[in-house]
């Protein structure tokens, strides 16, 4: 006696039907999330060679031994590593310096060791460090107050 009508049957099938599409396509969406390859670390910063720094100076009425005389420093570090201590050693010792490469995980290195794996300390001074990144020459500085 409860007879259902044949629009109200197909209306109740096509919203089903749509629902289950909407389920499947937010579920499809969240496995990509979870399963897409993560994104690559930005290149780190290049350093200009002293060639077309040389040329720039010509540009602007710098004397080419001037240019010269002027020393490139290489560019701070965009690593979180924080500096904190440099130990000078008397005569033939080795520098090293003690370095907070992550929290609670903190190091002592010499020169020409890696802090992380492609990351090596090449140069101890007295108020900064100078590391080297994928071919690339890096300051670490002491941390501002």
């Amino acid at each position: 006696m409860n007879k259902t009508l044949p629009l109200q049957t197909t209306l109740v099938y096509l919203l089903t039907l749509m629902a289950l599409i909407l389920l499947c396509l937010v579920l499809a969406l969240r496995l990509w999330l979870w399963l897409a390859p993560l994104p690559e670390a930005s290149a780190p910063p290049a350093l200009l060679s002293n060639n077309s720094i040389q040329s720039a100076y010509g540009l602007f009425g710098i004397a080419p031994d001037t240019a010269q005389s002027i020393s490139l420093l290489p560019v701070s570090t965009g690593l979180a590593f924080r500096l904190l201590g440099i130990v000078a050693a008397q005569g033939e010792g080795a520098d090293y310096a003690v370095v907070q490469v992550a929290p609670g995980n903190i190091v002592a290195i010499t020169e020409g060791q890696e802090i992380v794996p492609g990351v090596r300390l090449t140069t101890v001074n007295n108020d900064h460090l100078v590391l080297e990144r994928a071919g690339v020459r890096e300051t670490l500085s002491w941390p501002q107050p």
